[in-house]
Formats: C-alpha cells, structure tokens, sequence
C-alpha cells in the first residue's frame, strides 16, 4: 500500500489538505491581518516579538545619523542585498521581504524622500557579492540591509580564518567606506526543514558567528529565529512548519511560513522577516525623539573602522567587478572592436566584439590585492600587516558558443606581468553563454591586459566577444567566482536600467 494513502484509500495528503483549509478560516477568525499599503499598518508580529527579533542595537550611531536626515524631510537611499530569500524566491504572489520595507519606509514618509534597491543575487555567497558590490550597491546609499545567514554555511573551517567569513567581512568593511558612510544592518534568516543535525535545529545557520561580526563593527542586526522560532514550533498559523506551501498553495497561505524548503513565503514568511527590519527602523526613529542627534555627532564624521577582525583581513582598495556597462570604464584601447548589443529578444547581450584576426582590446584594471601602501612603481610592499604580494586571479567574462566563434590571444602589456593561456570561444555543445576565462596577474595600481583575436580558429570563423572582468581580492590561488549563471544574469539585469543590477528590473 502506498505510505501516502490510508487503509480505507484516503489520501493523507488529502486529509491534511481539507484541516489546513480549516486553519486558513481559523486564521482569518483569529485576525492574521490582510496586507494593506498606507500609513496605518497592520502588524502580524506584536511589539513584544519585534522586540525579540533585535538580536544587536548597540549605539546604533550610523542608523540614528542616516534616520535623523529622514526625520528632517532629506531623502535616503535603502538597500538590500543578499541571496535567494532576499531576491524574493518564494514570494509568488506577495512582495519579497524588502518590497515590504520599501513600501512601509515610503508610505510613512512619503514616496519622494525614500528610494528601495534590491540588488539581491540568488544562489550567492557574500564573498560574490565581495567581489562585486559596486555592481549592486549605488554608491549613494544610506543604509544597507545584509542577509547572508542561510548561504554562508553554518561554520566552516578553519573558524573565521576561511574564504567565507573573510569575504564577509570584507564585504561589511567596504560597506561601511561607501560616500556616505552608511548605515549597515544585518538580517539574519533561518531554515528549518534543511537544517542539521535534525529539521528544525535552532543553531543550523551562520548567525552565531555572524554575531561576533556584530559587536565587533557595532551592526544593528535582526533575526527571524529570535523573534519566531517558538511560534514555529506551536505551528501557530502564518508561522506553521508542517508543510511548506508549495504543496497546497491555496490551502496552506496564510499558514505555512515557508513556501518550500528554503524560502519563506511571500504572505507570511517575507512580510515577517520585514517587520523585524520596519520595527527596528521605528526603534531608532522613536530614539532620536527621545534623544535628538546633537550638533557634536551631526558634525563628527563616522569613526574610522578598527582593524579587521580577522588578522590581515583588510579590504581592496578599488573595486574589483566589471560587468556591463561598467566594463566600458576598464577599456582604454578598442582597435577593430565594438560595443554592441547582439540580442534578437528584449534581453539585452551586450559585449565588445571582434571578428577580425589582429584586433586588439585593451583594459586597465587595478590589481592590487588589499588596502596596504605600494610602492612608487605599484609593486606591494613586502612585510607589512595586511599586506599581500602574490600574484591574484583575474576572470573575463566572455561568450563561448558552438559557432562563429575564434580564439584570442590575452597578456600583460603594462604595468603588471601574466602568463595566460589562448582563449577559445568555441564549444561543442550546442549553446552559447558567459563563462569565465582565469588566468593570475601580478599586482599593479595600473594593469594593462591586451585581447588580440588570433588567426587560428576552430570553426572557421573568429569572433571574440568580451563582456566583463573581475578580479579576486586576495593573492595567490583562488576559487574565483565560478558562478557564471550569476554572471550572466547580473550583466543581463544591470543593463535593463542603469549599470546597478536592481532585482525589480527583471520584469522589464
């Protein structure tokens, strides 16, 4: 007999189907409130549970400062980045969690003073993002909310002193040098049926180490498994992880916090884990009634960041991803190529393109691994804290397809030193997408890398299309991004509507 069907030939499922229909109207008695936009807004999370859900406040002086200009009527700029949960996977018909905050944030002080931007990429750890947060973080920004609790691996070894929590923390201290020093915010997600050793084990994410993050740079943050862990485990409804919705979507909404394994669900899930964040934005404003910014704090500038917390671990001193339209900042010599978009559809491919043998393209890039001094001919200085003076991996993004394509020849030609290898465009199979072409270059203020289409060819043709470059941030051998799905559809979403990739923009 089947294990999903009962002696008298019922299905379970069918069963639990039929009482998760009674649990919605429950709900419903009970007063889960709908989702109505406007500036009297309906909480599903009492006071008392937001308040749980703050896991680190501290002093909070960037939040106060970048508040307090919205509090005088000045326009802000919040942003969010992260994975899948904050790109809004699951939310199939609600907002994703920061639509919600966007939408609270302008209905509260009105659509022109505040601006939302999700540059959130599914399937990332935060050491892509690392790399790449000038292509996701207008430069602009007031505040930036950062969810990485459930992609960062619960604790990888050796502890802190691995590419995960380094890339991490990198992240945050690039964070917070940005133009207007802003305010960084942690939102710490949770999982429960993927969790280990058991569903549901309470530590199963990164958070406990995220923690140590927090004090030590003094980062409000906000956790989903402080505020609700024990509403899950009653299943009370909006919190229920009996089922993930995704197998009765129209029985379990409004139940099931989860839309499937992983994701939170738009209706209940993602408005809650926005609620943490609306809350702890009302906290700070409330406090800067209680306590106004003085003119002291408003005139010191934000103190410098201490040393990194992981020994050595210093931030680069430029940024180290250029894709789309940002690719074009790194040419300085463009003989016989051109930038064009090939699309056929609405999707735009933009790239520099060469069909023609002896063409050359040349970029300009910054290689230099961290922020230590170099010397007057660009070569890192040796024997000093945080200084790195091997050579570091550089990624071109280029087109490899199973026609038309050539073979190009890539090296050094100023400032720095590589030995590459030839790059082939041509594949076998028959598809064509962005991969990645690595090679290491010496360190250097000014690396100028030459591409030269080459004569040689392996299907008759020799097209080369360039369509970006990255660089990693640390010396000697590195994973590099690998990630070429996100590549591509970074350069694809960020050239929709503007050079930062803005999760909103898919839809256009």
């Amino acid at each position: 007999m089947r294990p999903d069907v009962c002696r008298h030939g019922v299905s379970w499922f069918l069963i639990f189907a039929v009482l998760s229909l009674l649990l919605v109207d429950a709900s419903a008695d009970e007063g889960l409130p709908p989702y109505v936009r406007g500036k009297n807004y309906r909480w599903i999370l009492k006071e008392s549970e937001r308040e749980n859900g703050i896991t680190y406040m501290g002093a909070a002086e960037r939040l106060r400062t970048a508040l307090n200009r919205l509090k005088k009527g000045e326009k802000i700029k919040v942003v969010t980045i992260g994975g899948s949960i904050t790109a809004g996977q699951g939310c199939v018909d609600a907002p994703n969690w920061p639509e919600y905050l966007f939408n609270y944030l302008q209905d509260k002080y009105g659509p022109d003073k505040v601006t939302g931007s999700n540059g959130a990429v599914a399937g990332t750890l935060s050491s892509y993002m690392s790399v790449c947060h000038n292509m996701h973080v207008p430069k602009d920004a007031d505040i930036v909310f950062v969810e990485y609790t459930v992609n960062d691996f619960q604790a990888p070894n050796p502890t802190f002193t691995n590419n995960i929590r380094r890339g991490f923390e990198r992240l945050l201290r690039k964070l917070h040098l940005y133009p207007k020093r802003p305010a960084v915010v942690m939102v710490n997600s949770y999982i429960w049926y993927t969790s280990q050793p058991f569903e549901g084990a309470y530590w199963n994410n990164a958070e406990r180490e995220f923690s140590e993050f927090q004090s030590y740079y003094h980062i409000p943050a906000v956790s989903v498994k402080a505020c609700c862990y024990q509403k899950m485990v009653a299943n009370e409804p909006g919190f229920s992880v009996q089922m993930p919705r995704h197998r009765n979507q129209h029985a379990l909404k409004g139940v099931s916090f989860y839309f499937d394994p992983i994701h939170p669900d738009g209706v209940t899930g993602a408005r809650v884990t926005a609620e943490l964040a609306m809350h702890l934005v009302d906290k700070v404003v409330a406090g800067l009634t209680v306590k106004p910014l003085s003119p002291e704090e408003e005139a010191v500038p934000p103190l410098k960041l201490p040393q990194p917390m992981i020994p050595n671990n210093f931030e680069s001193v430029s940024d180290k991803c250029f894709i789309s339209q940002h690719f074009t900042d790194t040419v300085v010599g463009k003989d016989g190529w051109e930038w064009i978009n090939e699309s056929k559809t609405e999707r735009p491919k933009w790239g520099f393109v060469s069909k023609v043998p002896g063409s050359v393209l040349k970029i300009k890039i910054d290689t230099r691994a961290t922020a230590a001094p170099l010397t007057a001919g660009g070569t890192a200085v040796a024997g000093q804290a945080g200084v790195s003076t091997g050579e570091v991996l550089v990624e071109l993004a280029y087109l490899k397809s199973y026609e038309h394509m050539g073979k190009a020849k890539v090296e050094c030609v100023s400032g720095c030193t590589c030995n590459a290898p030839v790059l082939d465009g041509h594949c076998v199979e028959r598809n064509s997408q962005l991969h990645l072409f690595n090679f290491y270059v010496s360190q250097a203020a000014e690396c100028i890398i030459a591409i030269t289409v080459l004569p040689e060819t392996t299907s008759g043709e020799h097209k080369i299309k360039i369509a970006g470059v990255m660089l990693s941030e640390e010396a000697g051998h590195q994973d590099g991004i690998r990630n070429t799905a996100a590549v591509e559809y970074v350069h694809d979403i960020s050239s929709r509507g503007g050079a930062i990739f803005e999760v909103k923009n898919h839809a256009l």
